[in-house]
């Protein structure tokens, strides 16, 4: 398990096909400060895409050549950048077990290949760790996969999948019932908020309170440019931010809120609560009456259950006023 969060970008096919422009987002990635950057890598065209798709002749040209892919890979490496690899075919996925292998982190398993069998075999013979993006999917299939692969799934990764993302559909609280399903998972948080939304940069923030310590946000050289996915992509700037708001709460020792427990501040803050004190000086033998009973705000872990009631029982040490009654001096 991580001891701090973990931060990626996701270059999706912003670069459209043009490596120089990759090669830009990878070095913005390594200066925002990210751990890593993904890449969706198409081995064979015509394994990933049908030519009734309306998209078919478009993304054709957002290809990149097998010897460039490796370039890249060569720079993330250069600049202690992690890939996170997402294959789109077989083709891609045959790669990152082979001749890629030693570049590759983590193998991303997007939501769209989640029920494409022979893809999952290949990825699973490979036994790289795994990113399991669960956007769109119910638990009973998240399980599946689970059982699947095994310990090889290291991060769940939660993020809405409309593109792009509006507040209202980000069903972020969902972060915290998988921290409560999951608890010896990495949980992550896939932002797709629009470029241009105040609150996105807020969302990781979000994410991080409910639990995510793993967190993906697209990035572009440009915010708003129009490219292939630019829609959801920030700026290298903006994602400085996030990274730096991220590694605040890392700093402050953020703890997750486990929702079906108090934690200890909030155990100290019960110290508050009215206990049942003397409202006279009382001696040792003496039975409680309902008038010698008042309830105050003392400030201590110490004292009767919240509103427990002594009257009719008999003290075993004396007690003054305005101290509270303890549970092993009262019979």
């Amino acid at each position: 398990m991580l001891n701090k969060s973990y931060f990626y970008t996701e270059s999706a096919f912003i670069h459209q096909g043009d490596v120089e422009y990759l090669t830009a987002l990878v070095k913005a990635s390594a200066k925002a400060g990210a751990n890593g950057i993904k890449f969706q890598v198409i081995g064979e065209y015509d394994g990933f895409l049908s030519k009734v798709n309306p998209h078919y002749e478009p993304f054709k040209k957002a290809m990149i050549a097998k010897d460039d892919w490796e370039k890249v890979f060569v720079l993330c490496k250069e600049l202690k950048l992690d890939v996170i690899y997402m294959p789109c075919d077989k083709m891609a996925a045959r790669f990152a077990n082979n001749e890629w292998r030693p570049f590759i982190k983590y193998v991303d398993i997007h939501p769209v290949n989640f029920i494409y069998q022979p893809i999952l075999e290949i990825i699973k013979e490979g036994g790289i760790d795994i990113i399991l993006g669960m956007g769109g999917r119910t638990k009973d299939e998240v399980d599946e996969k689970l059982n699947f692969f095994g310990s090889q799934i290291k991060i769940l990764m939660f993020g809405h999948q409309a593109f792009p993302t509006h507040l209202h559909q980000s069903a972020i609280a969902k972060i915290a019932l998988l921290k409560q399903q999951y608890p010896n998972i990495l949980i992550g948080y896939a932002d797709h908020s629009p470029w241009q939304s105040e609150w996105g940069r807020q969302l990781q923030s979000v994410a991080y309170m409910l639990g995510a310590r793993v967190f993906e946000k697209h990035i572009g050289l440009v915010a708003g440019e129009e490219r292939f996915d630019y829609i959801t992509s920030s700026s290298p700037e903006s994602i400085a931010e996030m990274i730096k708001d991220i590694a605040a709460l890392d700093e402050a020792n953020v703890e997750f809120a486990d929702i079906t427990k108090l934690n200890p501040s909030e155990i100290k803050y019960t110290s508050r609560q009215l206990k049942a004190v003397a409202t006279r000086d009382m001696k040792e033998n003496e039975t409680i009456a309902p008038a010698d009973v008042e309830y105050k705000m003392i400030e201590s872990e110490v004292g009767l259950p919240y509103l427990s009631d002594p009257a009719g029982k008999k003290l075993l040490a004396a007690v003054k006023a305005d101290h509270p009654f303890l549970e092993n001096e009262i019979a």
